[in-house]
């Protein structure tokens, strides 16, 4: 075919689609970015609404959301609207929420990409409620073993059904192909043409109308998917809602022009399957990258290339080898010759061009090298590459090494015999490839989205509130220059993962260089970092920089698992031996970062006298109600304690109130070491307990602009403490 007729064959539906294109401008999936209450969030109070925030535009008509008790009695009786700007989901509960924990339910579709995705959030009021929120991002959400399915014999019969198409017409020689008149030679091993030429008419027409029931299949689970069941109504609300349903829907159109006119005008067949492949790329997670338009069509372009290449194979070993099979060496020779040779060149430019979209196809989706090894998604994509990479061997291999030796003389059986074998696998291999793309294109939120939704909640949510550890994770901080390095650590047999926050002075996240030596980092927003360490690690090192200066904390990574009930029994036995104690000194370092630091001495005797100087001569005297402080050179002042609540030891060893949860940091030598996290104060103790009095030896505190190291000494002294003359 002449350039020419190729322009005028891509014209039609490059017009259409950017038609297409037009209608709709913005782009990026409707992330999850937070809600309010915020996930774990212990409330006071009923709240009069819940809302939940996207990045992007949500369709009204699709959104679900429900709140429930815990303990999963039926929802509560609530409205559900999308706010003005579309990007936010407020439910309003009919009267106000009793004392307990709540579950938040919601489905999600976008208008920008079309992609459903679920998630779900506990809160309390006046109650505790688990803190990480759940949300759905895998492929197999939701039934989505039959839409990658219902995607793998959509992609594997059109990239055929276009090869079909369009490799005739680019080809273009003299006799037909893929069926020309051959001369087998002296080696015999006629071929009746006529019967090929007629399988050939046959499998045009199965492939197109298998692509139509393949991309009707797909497209009416999609819709369904969305619509959260097969109601009509919204699942048309969904394929006229937005530009993947749109496409979806001109998938099946396209398709179904290209079977009915694939007889009488191949041409615009190919230009109507062409179409097809556009509005795929249109449908899949082009259509929501950043930008938008060069994006869709690098994918059409890469499908395209894809089904020249890949659909080409697939379209010879189908026609050709039941032939080849059982035909003689004189006519599988001139196949070689006549069919495979003309093929080669188009498909070697074609691969070369799929490859090419290919990357950029990569860096639109992953924005990160590291994501191809770090996520499923990426994981996925590898797998893909790899694939295609043994089909590019594979055909080298019998292409270039092994047909010429074929077509030169006789190469001999062997390398007859595995340059057919390794011409008849590729189809396998490329299948491989359509179930990895189908695969991928399940996603509801490939890496790059998942990104922008961490960058968005820092945005959207500055300062966010501190998330609960959950039940098998460690809550842990220490200091680094002014700072609070907290850490979100969990540990499983492949790895230690998590999420290290840096909380400045005020303590929101901090806009400092953050770095964590030897582990793979990803960010989640200024001061927000989520990592993964080798299995074998102790510990999260982490590095600040600030004012010039760099400033290092190594938090542990190393916890008795399923030790929780131990760690708060210790805690409650350690806490009520401290309270029993006559009297007991303590040695206090305070600091606030670097350059600055302040040593006190406390002595307390029960049940009611402490005493207290400061390393500056800052010295005073509680009993009761009273108390009396004295600055250096000056008289003693006397004054009422506090708010004017008698001062008891008993309340000064209150651990409990801060340990909304403790894990067993290690147990030897005597001892035990307890970290506590109270992530609403938010403030993080550990306790170095001696396991036969149960007393606590050391204490460290952790909080913002409060860094506090006490020793404990002369558990039991009776200190005699007088009221100043």
């Amino acid at each position: 075919m002449h350039r020419l007729g190729w322009v005028r064959l891509l014209a039609l539906p490059a017009a259409v689609l950017a038609a297409l294109l037009c209608a709709a401008s913005a782009y990026g999936h409707a992330a999850y970015v937070g809600s309010e209450p915020a996930p774990g969030q212990r409330l006071e109070a009923s709240p009069p609404r819940i809302v939940l925030v996207f990045t992007e535009p949500l369709n009204g008509r699709l959104a679900r959301a429900s709140v429930r008790p815990a303990d999963g009695v039926p929802p509560v009786p609530a409205s559900v609207r999308v706010d003005r700007d579309r990007k936010r989901l407020v439910v309003t509960p009919a009267r106000g929420l009793a004392t307990g924990a709540y579950r938040v339910d919601w489905h999600t579709v976008s208008t920008e990409d079309g992609h459903a995705l679920e998630g779900a959030f506990s809160f309390g009021v006046r109650a505790d409620a688990g803190a990480a929120p759940a949300l759905e991002t895998g492929p197999l959400a939701r039934w989505g073993i039959v839409r990658i399915g219902a995607r793998i014999a959509l992609y594997a019969t059109v990239l055929v059904l276009a090869a079909a198409l369009l490799l005739p017409l680019l080809i273009g020689r003299p006799r037909r192909w893929p069926v020309p008149d051959l001369d087998p030679g002296d080696g015999g091993g006629r071929v009746d043409l006529d019967d090929v030429r007629a399988r050939e008419r046959r499998l045009r027409g199965d492939l197109a109308w298998a692509a139509v029931a393949a991309a009707v299949v797909a497209t009416v689970a999609d819709a369904a998917d969305a619509a959260r069941g097969f109601e009509l109504g919204a699942m048309g609300d969904y394929l006229a809602g937005n530009l993947a349903g749109i496409g979806r829907a001109l998938v099946v159109v396209a398709l179904l022009a290209a079977a009915l006119l694939r007889d009488r005008r191949p041409r615009a067949a190919a230009a109507a399957v062409v179409l097809a492949l556009g509005a795929i790329a249109a449908s899949g997670h082009a259509g929501s990258a950043d930008p938008r338009v060069p994006s869709i069509l690098n994918d059409w372009l890469h499908l395209v290339s894809g089904a020249l290449w890949l659909g080409g194979i697939g379209l010879l070993v189908l026609l050709w080898w039941p032939v080849v099979r059982f035909t003689r060496r004189g006519s599988r020779v001139a196949i070689a010759r006549e069919v495979l040779e003309p093929f080669g060149r188009i498909a070697a430019g074609a691969f070369l061009v799929a490859v090419t979209t290919g990357l950029v196809s990569l860096i639109t989706q992953l924005g990160r090298v590291a994501a191809l090894w770090e996520t499923a998604y990426g994981r996925l994509l590898a797998v893909k590459i790899a694939v295609v990479g043994l089909i590019a061997v594979a055909s080298f291999v019998h292409a270039r090494r092994l047909r010429p030796r074929l077509l030169d003389g006789d190469p001999g059986e062997e390398v007859e015999r595995r340059h057919w074998t390794l011409w008849r696998s590729e189809p396998w291999l490329g299948l491989a490839v359509i179930a990895a793309v189908a695969g991928l294109v399940a996603f509801p939120l490939p890496p790059r989205q998942l990104d922008q939704a961490d960058r968005a909640q820092a945005a959207v949510c500055d300062p966010c509130p501190l998330p609960r550890p959950a039940a098998g994770e460690l809550g842990v901080a220490d200091s680094a220059g002014s700072n609070v390095v907290a850490g979100w650590i969990r540990r499983a047999d492949d790895g230690i993962t998590g999420t290290v926050r840096v909380l400045d002075r005020d303590g929101d996240p901090a806009k400092l260089p953050v770095e964590l030596p030897g582990a793979r980092v990803t960010s989640c927003g200024d001061g927000c970092r989520r990592f993964r360490l080798p299995a074998a690690a102790r510990e999260v090192e982490v590095a600040v920089r600030e004012r010039d200066r760099r400033y290092t904390t190594a938090l542990p990574a190393v916890w008795k698992r399923g030790g929780n009930e131990r760690a708060r029994a210790l805690l409650r036995r350690a806490e009520g031996a401290m309270r029993a104690l006559p009297g007991v000194r303590e040695l206090e370092r305070l600091s606030s970062g670097p350059g600055t630091g302040a040593t006190t001495e406390y002595r307390l005797r029960a049940p009611d006298r402490l005493a207290w100087e400061t390393g500056r001569e800052v010295r005073s005297v509680v009993i009761g109600r009273r108390q009396w402080i004295r600055q250096p050179g000056l008289d003693w002042r006397e004054d009422e304690y506090g708010s004017g609540l008698a001062f008891k030891t008993r309340s000064w060893f209150a651990w409990s109130r801060y340990a909304r949860e403790v894990r067993l940091l290690s147990e030897r030598d005597g001892r035990a070491v307890l970290a506590l996290a109270d992530e609403g104060t938010p403030v993080w103790f550990r306790l170095t307990v001696d396991l036969a009095t149960h007393r606590v030896l050391a204490e460290q505190m952790t909080a913002r602009a409060r860094f506090i190291d006490t020793r404990f000494t002369d558990f039991g002294e009776r200190f005699r403490i007088e009221a100043p003359r």
